[in-house]
């Protein structure tokens, strides 16, 4: 079961985030509406308790950056740098995170619904219970990454990179996983719906008459 954020009921509004983060490297317990940051360049900052809503990150590099306890909704991410960085108990609902770089990232009960990430980057990132939920992942890419009670539902997974990516107990039955890439060695444990079943029967060589 994933544990969803706990919001406190005396968020106090914030505003000016990148002046606040020339001086400071953690926020907590605020509100944040509407905000464009443009060209933040920090590593290792901090989200503590925050709602976010409506924010657009553009041309930002926060690597190393901690999520904890956080709400981001309606957000744009886009095309920013994440490299590194953890996020706990993290609801994304309706962002976009096209293109993100989030490799070598730490994810732990995570939820992502109705979000565009397509083309984001997952490489060797660790997954412990995070959710897709009505998401679009086309050309992401999760090579080398470890995916621990991490759920795909009604999901586009279309071109995929899964390589030396276990999908053990992985069900990806409900979404669309047309041309994905998998290594054999990696599907063993995975489920899928009759017609995948067919399409992964190519991967390992078999044929059927």
């Amino acid at each position: 079961m994933i544990m969803e954020p706990k919001m406190s009921l005396n968020l106090q509004d914030f505003s000016n985030i990148e002046n606040y983060f020339e001086t400071s490297d953690t926020l907590k317990n605020s509100n944040i509406i509407s905000e464009n940051i443009n060209h933040l360049n920090i590593s290792e900052i901090e989200f503590h308790s925050c709602m976010l809503k409506n924010v657009d990150f553009i041309n930002c590099n926060l690597d190393k950056s901690y999520f904890f306890n956080t709400i981001l909704e309606n957000c744009d991410l886009s095309n920013i740098n994440l490299n590194k960085s953890t996020f706990k108990r993290v609801l994304f609902k309706n962002c976009k995170l096209i293109g993100t770089n989030l490799n070598s990232s730490y994810l732990e009960n995570v939820k992502f619904i109705d979000c565009n990430l397509k083309n984001i980057f997952l490489d060797d990132s660790s997954l412990n219970k995070v959710a897709f939920y009505h998401s679009t992942l086309r050309d992401a890419i999760f090579s080398s990454a470890t995916l621990k009670e991490t759920s795909f539902e009604v999901s586009d997974l279309t071109l995929c990179d899964f390589s030396k990516t276990s999908l053990k107990n992985i069900d990806l039955s409900n979404s669309n996983i047309e041309g994905i890439t998998v290594y054999p060695n990696d599907i063993c444990g995975v489920t899928l719906n009759e017609i995948q079943a067919l399409e992964f029967l190519k991967i390992l060589g078999i044929r059927i008459k």
